[in-house]
Order: C-alpha cells, then structure tokens, then sequence
C-alpha cells in the first residue's frame, strides 16, 4: 500500500499529501466570520506571492502544521507564513487550495475542510470550518476550487465521491452536488483539479481494482452518476499510486506518482490535453538524479514543476520540496530544493501555487 497513504490512516488513527490554481481569476467570497487575532495576522513577504503552499502531516507526536513560502525558495529557509497550534483545528492535512484573495483551504484526512485568512501565521483559527453528517464527506483526500465560481471540490477517499460546496460555505452544510456512482470511474479518488473552464479532473488509486491507478475528466457542473469524457489508465500509462495532479493553461495533465515501494521508482508524468485511454505520458521526470518522493505537484507560471517529497528516498530523512524546468523529462536534477529544519516541512502533502 502507499507510503503516505498508509502513514495518513495510521496518523488518523493514532490522533483522529490541481492543485495549482493557474488557470482563471475569479474573486470567491471571503470566508465569514473571521476569529483572528489581529496581533497574529502577517502580511506577506514582498517576494511573495506568487506563493507556495504547503500541508504538513506532522508525524510521531509532531502537529500538522501548513508552510508557505515564496515561489522559488531554496535551502534550508523558514516560511514567510507558519499556521501551527491548537487553535489551528489541523489534524493530517492532505491537500491545500488558495482562491484568488489568497485564502488557504486545506482537506483534512479527519472530515473536514479549514479556511485561513490570506497572510495568516502562528496559532490561528480558522475562518471557516466545513465539517459533519450532512457534508457527505469522507476521508477528504484532495481540494480544489473552481476558478468560474468559487465552489470548492473536495476528493473523497473513503466513498469514491467528488463533493462540492458553495463559496464561503461553513459548517454542517450539504454539498451542492456529489460525482459518484459506477459510471463516474471514481475509484478511491486522491486529488481533484479544475481548469480555467471549471472542467474537472481527477486522480484514483484503483483502474480498475488493483492496478496502477488512472485519470479522470468530467466537464464542468457534473453531476451525480456521470460517466467521464477522458479515462486515463493502462500498463502503458506509467500510473502508479498518482497521489496528485495538476493541470496547465494548455490542459497537459501533470501527475505526481509515489508507488511507495523502494524498488518502484515516484515520478511526474505528463499527459497531453485530452490524452484518452491507455495512452503513454509525454514526458516523465524520474529517477536517481531528480531526488523526488512525489507527493504532491503544482506549476508556477513559468510552468516549472513543483514537487513535495515527504522524505528523500535517496539515502536522506528530511522532507523537501523540489523543482523542474518547464518541460522536463528524464533523470534530470531540479534547479533547486527546499530542505531542512528551518523549513518547518514535515510529511508535505498535496500542494498548490498562487
């Protein structure tokens, strides 16, 4: 089984990781009903945005935190924001999203989904808190937020659903709508991603059952028990456990794979817009020089390749995020990476840019 999925079940059990927004401009609704201390709340760097954000699992009586950090930051350097603490609610955080007032929503593997106020730092509350019975959440895996309106998307694990919220949503709310059913092809989705036309896209563990994973795409505003336009899946697809994806102003689909296994190697694959069936990717980043673990990607944009790492396989300990040119394939070494202990970065796991 994964790596990180098997340490998120185990994190929940012991205490109970898209999308990159590059596509579209919407303004969402601020999250009501703001409870920071103002005493508490930074602007950001100047540097920053565009900013990178980062969940954080935490691990062995270690809180899960969220770091952000300029775009481009490298070596062993602090975050420009830290949300850490007991106010925070943050209980094994799988995936983050920012809408365009640089609000950060963040799916937690315990059922539910935080909002912070942009610029936010140290113990703070949330803004907002999507959580309960009514929600139909369900072990929430990955986030994302349609660029048209604002709707947040959340990738449930457990009950292979896609759910969705109004903006601003809070509380024991019901969704506006759910994806699932045996026609969707959701097989314990991961991550979900919209593009700039509110299209969207979808990794999962299973396809079908007990192979490497697949990719699949539904327009925008579906609905219920809606069959896919575009299923990526095969032996010939290098699917592997694809823990995140995310997807560029062209619709390539890029996708972060961690087979969480030595002798199986994490890679980023890409995928052409519209890429349907057991098709090959068009580029692969892999192997010994690029150091990645893969758990999570998003593109700055340049279109350099983010990746999160939640520990480097390649004889290190410590978590890291590293990064790619625009348009690299092979065994390449990134341009640069973002590690230690001054980084706060602990289990990162679904990460996005904005």
């Amino acid at each position: 089984m994964l790596k990180r999925f098997a340490l998120a079940v185990a994190t929940v059990t012991a205490m109970l990781f898209l999308t990159s927004c590059l596509g579209g401009s919407s303004s969402p609704a601020t999250p009501p009903g703001s409870q920071q201390n103002p005493a508490r709340t930074v602007k950001q760097q100047a540097s920053c945005p565009p900013c990178l954000y980062v969940p954080n699992l935490g691990y062995a009586g270690v809180p899960s935190t969220v770091t952000v950090y300029p775009v481009g930051t490298t070596g062993n350097t602090a975050p420009s924001q830290y949300i850490h603490g007991s106010r925070t609610q943050l209980k094994s955080p799988e995936a983050v999203a920012v809408d365009s007032s640089r609000n950060i929503y963040v799916a937690q593997y315990g059922n539910s989904v935080t909002i912070y106020a942009a610029g936010v730092t140290g113990n703070v509350a949330p803004t907002a808190v999507i959580s309960g019975h009514k929600t139909g959440l369900d072990r929430p895996f990955g986030i994302a937020l349609d660029p048209v309106n604002g709707d947040i998307y959340v990738a449930n694990e457990d009950d292979s659903s896609i759910t969705f919220y109004a903006a601003g949503s809070s509380g024991d709310v019901n969704p506006l709508g759910t994806i699932s059913g045996a026609n969707t092809g959701l097989d314990y989705p991961l991550s979900v991603a919209l593009d700039a036309s509110g299209n969207i896209y979808v990794s999962n563990l299973y396809y079908p059952s007990g192979s490497g994973g697949s990719i699949t795409v539904y327009p925008a505003g579906s609905v219920g028990n809606a069959a896919p336009t575009q299923t990526i899946g095969g032996s010939d697809t290098g699917l592997n456990v694809p823990l995140q994806l995310a997807v560029d102003s062209n619709l390539n689909i890029y996708v972060a794979n961690n087979p969480g296994s030595s002798r199986q190697e994490p890679s980023v694959a890409v995928y052409a817009a519209g890429a349907n069936g057991n098709v090959a990717p068009t580029e692969t980043i892999e192997g010994t020089k690029t150091k990645m673990s893969a758990d999570g990607v998003a593109l700055d944009a340049s279109g350099n390749i983010y990746v999160s790492d939640d520990h480097n396989r390649r004889g290190k300990e410590e978590s890291s995020i590293t990064f790619y040119a625009a348009g690299s394939s092979g065994d390449v070494k990134p341009l640069g990476t973002l590690e230690g202990n001054k980084t706060k970065l602990l289990y990162p796991g679904g990460i996005a840019i904005r």
